[in-house]
């Protein structure tokens, strides 16, 4: 079988035409549709029914995908890791990052990335919203967490951890008064992620380190960290904030820190793979590149 011919069969299949395919591998439409010929003759099985607007898998073609794509892309990593290790990495990257932050804080450092390895090609997929990097077929996603981790068989990297605050502005303590406790906060009004951050409960550390669970009343939840101090600036509710991100404000008076009975659970910066196999040479050097930006402002 011609491995060529098997790699064209699967971007086909992939990508639901032989158009897409063309497109997608940068050669002409007529040699992915000989390709494809050829690989059906070489089975003696057609492989794929088609007109002149649909495609659709025959029931060889499903099982022969099914069979054949962690192969291909097993190969084609493999072709990867050889190049890397003479210190060419290669290869595409799909990876997630929250958009404020991201473009706060990584943005130079991953497109100096791009320009050093001219030979990786990366897909940058911004949003705060926590992905699921399987379903989103995502190489690695730099997330905000805190509290416990999910044992969802990802593979998680620590890649910095940053001291959070809880904070209300001046007019929503002469409202409220200044609570001192963290179950205070139950009865009070809290701001809180949408689906960030596992939207609700707030986390907290106790003495003996242990992170307990706090179910805040909330009546407005955003997935953006600006709206976030935005609102505990206009007094809408009591916030749990990254120090590093609301330390002017707190310093200028126009947000109050608490000091509670409990200290906030930090803001944890993870990188998330699907798997193992999934961490390849430039994928590792990317999450890298990361790590050193995030430690070099911390």
């Amino acid at each position: 079988m011609n491995l060529d011919y098997l790699k064209v069969f699967i971007v086909i299949a992939k990508q639901g035409s032989i158009l897409a395919a063309s497109k997608a591998l940068n050669i002409p439409k007529s040699t992915v549709a000989r390709h494809l010929e050829q690989l059906e003759r070489q089975l003696s099985h057609q492989l794929v029914l088609r007109n002149t607007r649909h495609l659709r898998l025959t029931a060889e073609g499903q099982r022969l995908y099914h069979l054949a794509e962690d192969i291909i892309s097993d190969l084609e990593e493999v072709e990867h890791e050889m190049k890397g290790r003479h210190g060419n990495l290669s290869g595409k990257i799909t990876v997630a990052i929250p958009s404020e932050f991201g473009v706060k804080w990584l943005n130079e450092s991953i497109a100096d990335f791009v320009i050093d390895h001219p030979d990786i090609a990366i897909d940058c997929i911004t949003s705060m919203a926590p992905l699921d990097p399987i379903r989103r077929d995502v190489d690695v996603s730099i997330c905000y967490h805190r509290g416990k981790l999910s044992d969802s068989g990802m593979v998680v990297r620590p890649l910095v951890s940053m001291r959070s605050a809880v904070v209300a502005a001046p007019s929503l303590i002469a409202d409220y008064g200044q609570p001192a406790s963290v179950q205070e906060l139950r009865q009070l009004p809290c701001i809180s992620t949408l689906t960030a951050l596992q939207a609700n409960p707030w986390h907290f550390i106790d003495e003996e380190g242990r992170t307990i669970a706090l179910d805040v009343p909330t009546r407005y939840r955003v997935d953006s960290s600006l709206m976030l101090i935005a609102g505990a600036h206009a007094g809408v509710g009591f916030a749990i904030i990254p120090y590093e991100f609301c330390k002017e404000s707190i310093e200028t008076g126009d947000l109050i820190e608490l000091e509670l009975d409990l200290k906030p659970a930090p803001l944890e910066i993870v990188a998330i793979h699907p798997d193992r196999k999934s961490i390849s040479s430039r994928t590792r050097a990317f999450v890298d590149i990361v790590e050193k930006q995030l430690l070099s402002r911390h």
